[in-house]
């Protein structure tokens, strides 16, 4: 499925999940995070994670999630840290802001079980 950033999906949530693999995929040019990004989106969707956010809060998301598990040197640390930013209002601006820092929250928290 291929979900244009423009257009609101009817399921946000598997959307966001979807773009999470896809995104690193699209960036890196591989699928050598596919593994890891499809196991990490599975466990995200049984936390519920992206459960109730809208659109354009489940795509920030789901971007940053897997940005930071492709590039960062401590992705749980840097979740963190945009979480806590988030929830000082320091964050992108977004439909949800503690759903989002949660939704982030949950991410690393999951990420570190990993």
């Amino acid at each position: 499925m291929t979900t244009t950033t423009s257009t609101a999906p009817a399921d946000p949530e598997s959307a966001g999940l979807e773009l999470l693999v896809q995104a690193a995929e699209d960036a890196t040019g591989s699928t050598a995070f596919r593994a890891v990004l499809q196991d990490l989106a599975g466990l995200l969707h049984a936390e519920g994670a992206l459960s109730g956010l809208a659109w354009v809060d489940a795509r920030l998301v789901a971007g940053t999630v897997s940005f930071d598990v492709c590039t960062a040197t401590d992705p749980v640390g840097s979740l963190r840290r945009r979480a806590a930013a988030v929830r000082a209002c320091r964050g992108p601006r977004c439909v949800d802001p503690a759903g989002i820092a949660q939704a982030l929250d949950v991410a690393a928290t999951v990420l570190d079980v990993l």
